[in-house]
């Protein structure tokens, strides 16, 4: 405000922002360093590309000059173009009444280089490129943000105003509707924004590639009227209880919320209208590979008047048309194998009776408190007939409280049908009520779930016409309240949760001996933002057999932190959430004296410190500029400013594409000038394909920029930028000395154990199982490479290599067997020889098709307890579906993380030493690593396939873990 000017436009309420007179305009441009690329697409002002970008910017600008010295005068921005050299931008800025040039940049330096808007923690603007090139008037009315109060926005026309959270809500506001162009709400995800095609996708931001932290992208589904929306995910993958993808029927502020999905597996969402609003909301840290989401329609009038399915429901499909009362304290999950603790919730389904089957619980893992879930039927319209609801229900354990059944009626109007209280045992038990209502009602399931572990689960809900007829199965009995065994945890010194000061937890008996077979859990609690550190005063276990596993968090979705066996001192541990989980197992023989621990809390324990704005975090979390990222210059200690320089432009590890190599932080393409095979070869090495590799000069029409790369003396790379299981091969045959240069024994205490890959000069790939409790003393391996057989460790070709780093995939779940995938670094860098080569990794999208034949290879037993291998044994074996996998394997489930190969038949597979070792398939005259050895049941019985980790899934992983 000018001095002595009434505050009354501060104050009022407005509807209408009126602009008197002319605006006046300052064009200009600025140049992105970092935070966006430029592409082709960029120049097209109707692509998504162009309007994701832009709208990032015009955010930027109005954040900075709104908490600037020329707020009052600010009205608006607009991007005009986007140029090529990095990206250079060229915008005008929109004011109340003339602003000098040099006023100007100096706000926007100013504003740029004090971080005033949360973009500038993406975007790197070179403040010496700013450029004030041109001012001028313009008559028309303006969009201004000055003349609206701070919780509304203009329209398009410049005079109306509504509130911001009107915008992109599915409902016209506007005058002009422009609240709900598309132009305006396209998503920062993929570009999109309204879809109302009868089948239609949408995905999460980077997908499959992690997404962004701290963004909000919505979606509007609109179908034909009469119709429904069904949803589906090929793939979905969140932080658990902090990214969530909300899904509401209808839209604008009368939406009502239907689901909030996070974590994995949701199954197939189903909206009761034919309009709803989808939105994805992630936080400000740990984000994973998100989603990727397709709609389709069914038609209402299956639904009118038909019972079966609106009621019956095995949960394989995910939650059929029972409907999340989003109301009560938390939601049912969906789940299928044990829950989590084991002897907390049924060990598999009911429907199938195996792991791979799925049904729906109260909330995994210790509860903080009494809290109800409910889920509720669609209504149901009676007729003359009776009916007949069964489902199945388990509920276990000293702690577990009540489950009840309820019919429904308008106005609040309840009635209690069914009611259990208490612990029915490990059992599925069955319940059936007949049901003869005469007005409209809904069916609703209530779970009330008691502190500590309290899992109440249902499976196979179904309506039937009739009465019920007598059950086949007998009627549960209760167990007694005072439990006549040990609750968990079993033979354990102290509670199953622990809260400060009460923080000092140890094995039974201690300082006496433990006893055997315990398997106790604690959880580690601290307030939500801080973190954990759990150290161990006194630490003495029988060695190998007897383990404590540190994991990070609680329940499925929680990482391995640490393995500890033996005798201390250990390090200590540190969590990076508010909870940490302790398990304790032991085996039948052997004690010794147990351990005393406690933990603290606090903020950041043992986390560095995160770097500020324009700098990069090395691994070892030093800050460095970011602007040293891949300048051939070491600055982080451990290297990783320097690990992640070239790619392949179309994946992180593909075998195809365009090189491209990171330059001053910008992603520069290799000209095909001075190209050798000895840099084709560096390069392959580099992203982790090995020596052989065949490339070619291709024309290439796009702007760059573009990097020529030749050789120095010392054959390193000048950059010069341009612009313009424990299981041995059963039925195999001895292989041809050489014929797997890439095979490694895996020697522990100097006996063969399992087997690895070579897939660097420096670094491994093996099982996790076969490490797991081995982990603490690396130097207690050997890997043995260009063995052929085991009689003779002194052949030339042979080279004897200590280990002295092993990295156990934080996923890897002992019980379940899933991510079983461990890395192991080689102390000493080895030469590639005729007999010593690595294997290729697959890109991660590649997929190996069931009905392939590929190889194994190993030094293990022959046959199922029998002798093992001294030549190296091969075989072929054929791939299977896993589908395939899970019928013949019921015991276990078989995940999304495993692969399977094996003939009907028998007779051929890998054994117990062959663990570890690879399954390798052949494309294109190239052998892959496809698989690792993980688990089978004995060894090469008919319809019993081995199991194997799959690869393309942990690609990224091994990537990182080497640079």
């Amino acid at each position: 405000r000018w001095p002595g000017m009434p505050s009354v436009y501060r104050h009022r309420s407005l509807t209408k922002a009126t602009t008197h007179g002319n605006s006046h305009a300052v064009r200009g441009t600025f140049t992105i360093m970092s935070g966006a690329s430029f592409s082709p697409a960029l120049q097209d002002k109707s692509s998504a590309d162009f309007k994701v970008l832009s709208f990032d910017i015009q955010q930027m600008l109005s954040e900075i000059f709104q908490t600037s010295e020329l707020k009052n005068e600010y009205k608006t921005s607009e991007v005009l173009q986007l140029k090529n050299g990095s990206v250079i931008v060229e915008f005008n800025l929109f004011f109340a009444q003339w602003v000098s040039d040099e006023t100007t940049k100096n706000e926007l330096v100013l504003g740029i280089e004090a971080n005033k808007s949360s973009l500038l923690q993406t975007f790197t603007i070179d403040v010496n490129s700013i450029e004030i090139t041109e001012q001028f008037t313009t008559s028309n009315s303006l969009t201004t943000s000055a003349l609206c109060l701070p919780a509304d926005k203009p329209c398009a026309d410049a005079v109306t105003c509504i509130r911001r959270d009107l915008f992109c809500d599915g409902v016209p506001n506007c005058p002009d509707g422009s609240d709900e162009h598309e132009k305006t709400c396209a998503t920062s995800c993929d570009g999109k924004f309204m879809l109302t095609d009868p089948v239609g996708s949408f995905y999460s931001i980077n997908y499959p590639q992690p997404y962004n932290s701290n963004i909000v992208c919505r979606w509007i589904i609109h179908v034909t009227q009469g119709l429904f929306i069904k949803l589906n995910f090929s793939s979905f993958d969140t932080q658990k209880y902090a990214d969530m993808l909300n899904i509401y029927e209808g839209v604008g502020p009368s939406k009502v919320l239907r689901a909030s999905l996070w974590g994995t597996n949701p199954g197939t969402i189903r909206v009761f209208s034919d309009k709803a609003t989808v939105e994805f909301v992630t936080d400000y840290a740990i984000n994973y590979n998100g989603f990727n989401a397709t709609y389709t329609t069914f038609n209402r009038s299956e639904l009118n008047s038909k019972y079966t399915p609106k009621i019956n429901c095995s949960f394989e499909d995910g939650f059929c048309y029972w409907i999340q009362d989003l109301q009560d304290d938390d939601e049912w999950e969906r789940i299928s194998g044990p829950t989590f603790p084991f002897m907390s919730g049924p060990d598999y389904d009911h429907t199938f009776g195996n792991l791979s089957g799925f049904y729906i619980s109260t909330p995994t893992g210790p509860g903080s408190g009494q809290e109800r879930v409910r889920i509720f039927s669609l209504p149901l319209v009676p007729d003359s007939d009776l009916l007949c609801l069964s489902f199945w229900y388990h509920m276990y354990g000293v702690n577990v409280y009540r489950l009840s059944i309820n019919i429904t009626y308008g106005h609040d109007m309840e009635k209690t049908i069914f009611q259990r209280e208490g612990n029915y045992g490990n059992n599925w038990n069955y319940g059936q009520i007949t049901l003869n209502e005469t007005s409209d009602f809904m069916i609703s399931f209530d779970a009330f779930k008691n502190r500590g572990l309290s899992d109440i689960t249902l499976d196979d809900i179904g309506l039937t016409r009739g009465i019920c007829k007598e059950s086949a199965y007998p009627e549960p009995t209760l167990v007694p309240t005072v439990p006549t065994t040990p609750q968990l945890p079993t033979d354990c010194g102290g509670p199953l949760e622990l809260w400060e000061p009460n923080a000092t937890f140890s094995s039974k008996n201690y300082t006496n001996n433990y006893p055997n077979l315990a398997s106790c859990v604690w959880y580690l609690n601290a307030e939500k933002g801080k973190n954990i550190q759990l150290h161990f005063q006194y630490f003495d276990l029988e060695n190998i057999y007897d383990v404590v596993e540190i994991r990070d968090g609680g329940g499925t979705d929680s990482l391995l932190l640490a393995v500890y066996t033996g005798r201390g001192p250990l390090p200590d541990v540190f969590s990076t959430s508010n909870q940490m989980t302790v398990l304790f197992i032991t085996d039948k023989s052997g004690t010794k004296s147990g351990f005393l621990a406690n933990f603290t809390s606090g903020y950041h324990l043992g986390l560095p410190e995160p770097c500020g704005p324009n700098y990069y975090q090395c691994d070892n979390g030093e800050c460095i500029p970011r602007v040293n990222l891949c300048d051939q210059y070491i600055q982080c200690q451990d290297g990783s400013d320097e690990a992640e320089c070239v790619r392949l432009v179309n994946g992180s590890l593909s075998i195809d594409g365009l090189v491209q190599f990171r330059v001053e932080n910008k992603w520069h393409i290799a000209c095909a000038d001075s190209w050798s095979e000895q840099i084709s070869s560096s390069v392959c090495r580099l992203l982790g394909l090995g020596n052989t590799n065949a490339s070619s000069p291709t024309l290439f029409v796009g702007n760059g920029p573009f990097v020529k790369v030749t050789t120095a003396a010392n054959h390193s790379l000048i950059l010069s930028p341009r612009y313009k299981h424990s299981t041995k091969i059963v039925g195999g045959t001895d292989a041809n000395e050489g014929a797997w240069p890439w095979m490694v024994s895996l020697y522990y205490n100097s006996k063969h154990t399992c087997g690895a890959s070579l897939v660097s000069d420096e670094w491994l790939v093996s099982a996790a199982h076969c490490v797991y409790g081995r982990n603490l003393i690396p130097s207690l391996w050997k890997a043995v490479l260009g063995l052929h057989t085991t009689l003779n460790l002194t052949n030339p070709q042979t080279v004897i290599q200590e280990v002295d780093q092993i990295v156990i995939n934080p996923h890897y779940n002992k019980r379940t067997k899933n991510s079983d995938i461990a890395m192991m670094h080689l102390q000493v860098r080895v030469n590639y020889t005729d007999y010593i080569q690595p294997i290729c990794l697959p890109e991660k999208n590649k997929q190996f098709l069931p009905g392939i034949n590929c190889s194994i290879a190993g030094w293990g037993r022959i046959e199922n307890q029998g002798s093992v291998a001294n030549i190296l044994q091969e075989a072929e074996i054929p791939l299977i579906t896993n589908k395939k996998c899970q019928q013949q394997m019921p015991e276990y489930n078989i995940t999304e993380n495993m692969m399977c190969a094996g003939y009907d038949e028998g007779g051929i597979d890998s054994c117990q030493g062959d663990s570890g070792g690879p399954l390798m398939c052949q494309v294109n005259d190239k052998w892959f690593l496809a698989g690792v050895t993980s688990f089978g049941y004995q060894c090469a019985l008919p319809h019993r396939p081995g199991v194997y980790a799959k690869v393309t899934k942990f690609v990224d992983w091994i990537k990182n873990v080497i640079h």
